[in-house]
């Protein structure tokens, strides 16, 4: 494919917008998302991680590329595309970088663009969505998910287990919360959005109080784990999923 085509590219998600309905896309402090009845007569939400951009356009063919060549190629309930070769995710960075570069989010890296971001392309019947962001997670309810808080699970939140493991820090004490999901869902879930490993909690006073979060992501390099405290930029961990071992060594650098 030539470097200068943006074209189109599959992602499978478990369910299927309905194909006559329009979306409606919620754009507040709560968050971006995308409502929508599902072909089998329920309800949708697409909701955005880390946006950056977003479109909402009238029609029905894609503006981009399909490398798809016949029929066959076609798969029924595909409406969801990752567009590659983007020229709207460099403009996006070219911005970032050029106004925000010293600056950007918390002394991170605004190389994250072309690392961590994509863009996305949600099609609907004579409408579309595209949106620039870190990555989106999907739900299905019976009932309409519009102004509806996250559901139970949802990555966005926190995790909503006991505390299962302790670290002694030097003077510091570290409780953790672990995600129960295994390794093979989360390497499965990763592809939609970043998801949260473990949660790093000190108590100060009988208080509990959230210093960090590992999570994993998925980019170009593969899937890497990371810390994320509070407040500052994001600390890679290494290569695919860590441990507490791996935490405990990032605890301690930062003591």
């Amino acid at each position: 494919m030539a470097e200068h085509i943006s074209y189109i590219q599959v992602i499978k998600v478990p369910i299927t917008a309905d194909l006559v309905l329009s979306p409606t896309v919620l754009y507040d402090e709560n968050g971006t998302s995308i409502c929508f009845e599902t072909e089998d007569e329920q309800f949708g939400r697409i909701t955005i991680q880390k946006m950056d951009g977003i479109k909402i356009c009238r029609g029905e063919i894609p503006p981009y590329h399909d490398p798809r060549k016949n029929w066959e190629d076609f798969e029924s309930g595909t409406w969801v595309y990752r567009v590659e070769n983007s020229k709207w995710l460099m403009e996006r960075y070219h911005y970032e970088k050029n106004h925000y570069g010293q600056s950007y989010d918390w002394g991170n890296s605004v190389e994250e663009m072309l690392t961590d971001y994509s863009h996305y392309y949600f099609s609907f019947h004579d409408e579309f969505v595209e949106v620039i962001a870190k990555g989106f997670w999907w739900e299905k309810a019976e009932q309409s998910l519009q102004g509806k808080p996250l559901s139970d699970g949802h990555p966005f939140l926190k995790l909503q287990t006991d505390f299962t493991a302790e670290l002694k820090i030097n003077d510091g004490r570290f409780y953790i919360k672990i995600n129960p999901k295994s390794h093979q869902e989360l390497n499965k879930d990763v592809r939609f959005c970043h998801q949260t490993i473990m949660e790093v909690w000190a108590r100060i006073k009988g208080e509990y109080y959230q210093e960090g979060t590992v999570k994993i992501k998925e980019n170009k390099g593969g899937i890497l784990s990371y810390y994320q405290p509070q407040f500052g930029k994001e600390i890679i961990v290494k290569k695919g999923i860590a441990n507490l071992a791996d935490l405990e060594d990032i605890l301690l650098s930062r003591s």
